[in-house]
């Protein structure tokens, strides 16, 4: 019951309510408002929309879908990737701040960026960069990622001991640039409990959180149980995966953003390129840390590529060929 209404009935039940009474029932609904006053909600989306909706296979109508599906989800702040040319449009459309990193990442918000961050001499603008926010007095931060795609996820050696699908996965370069990031971050890491960081983007490996002991016969895992090397190094950093946060069975929900299996390599000389059906892992993130920040919602949206994708209560045409993420959190002030 709410306060005005426990003062209401306090006053018809006895006539009158005690001053002292009514002093305490006011000062609580007080501060129950301004408890809520302090908290704010900041929407997030991270999406690599694959060549910036790949216009050269689907023409116009791509790019117009990603701006009507980017619009439709209401997000406060998008993480892209695969920008390619796409960021003044998608600004204007949106009626956004934005800030290009590179050809590659863009970082869109309907609040002010006040910093711009990057970190040439350590990991490339093409892999990394962010900004700061300004929520009407509450700062936060947001970095864009995006990791090398080499060696493939959709051809992890499953048949192997986890040891030597391991040094398989780290003899490319993911290994080496999340630690590079990790390494750049540390001053705002610390600053994390007063500033809010999140991070998300395409990681392109999976995550030790979904290829466990339950899931190691299902979403083509083949037998598998993997401790990943990225989110096993963002998961020693203390950062929180948002998705898995809020949804915590894997089995229930993997979280779909990418083709699980070699038989779902596209041909990408088709045009329109063609893509199969088996899409049963994730790829892309959204990570976060710091007290004054909490998930309180996480979807993985999916669909496969060129196809009608119903997103709520709207119909799409489909260009991308990842899923996307779309998390909720409450920031304190």
């Amino acid at each position: 019951m709410k306060t005005s209404a426990i003062i209401t009935c306090v006053v018809e039940t006895h006539g009158r309510a005690s001053l002292p009474l009514l002093i305490v029932l006011f000062l609580h609904l007080l501060c129950s408002c301004s408890v809520k006053e302090q908290e704010q909600s900041l929407t997030v989306l991270s999406w690599n929309v694959w060549h910036a909706g790949h216009s050269e296979a689907y023409g116009q109508k791509a790019c117009d879908n990603v701006i009507g599906i980017l619009k439709k989800s209401e997000a406060d702040v998008i993480l892209m990737v695969e920008t390619y040319g796409a960021a003044p449009m998608v600004a204007d459309s949106l009626g956004y701040h934005y800030h290009l990193i590179s050809s590659n990442l863009c970082i869109y918000s309907r609040y002010p960026i006040v910093k711009e961050y990057s970190f040439p001499d350590q990991i490339g603008t093409f892999n990394f960069g962010g900004v700061e926010i300004d929520m009407d007095g509450t700062k936060v931060r947001l970095f864009d990622t995006w990791l090398h795609y080499l060696p493939d996820a959709r051809l992890v050696p499953t048949d192997k001991p986890e040891a030597e699908i391991l040094a398989w996965d780290d003899a490319g370069t993911r290994d080496d640039e999340i630690r590079k990031i990790l390494s750049v971050l540390q001053p705002m890491i610390a600053e994390s409990d007063s500033i809010p960081l999140i991070m998300g983007g395409d990681f392109n490996s999976y995550s030790h959180l979904d290829w466990t002991e339950a899931t190691r016969n299902l979403y083509n895992h083949g037998g598998a149980v993997v401790g990943w090397t990225v989110s096993k190094e963002l998961e020693n950093a203390r950062f929180k995966d948002s998705f898995r946060e809020i949804n915590p069975d894997p089995v229930q929900h993997i979280g779909t953003t990418w083709l699980s299996d070699v038989d779902s390599l596209e041909s990408r000389d088709t045009q329109p390129c063609v893509s199969t059906h088996n899409r049963q892992d994730r790829i892309d993130f959204i990570y976060y840390k710091g007290k004054n920040i909490q998930a309180t919602a996480s979807e993985c949206y999916d669909q496969n590529l060129g196809e009608t994708f119903s997103f709520k209560g709207e119909d799409f045409f489909y260009a991308s060929d990842h899923g996307f993420v779309l998390t909720t959190f409450k920031i304190k002030r």
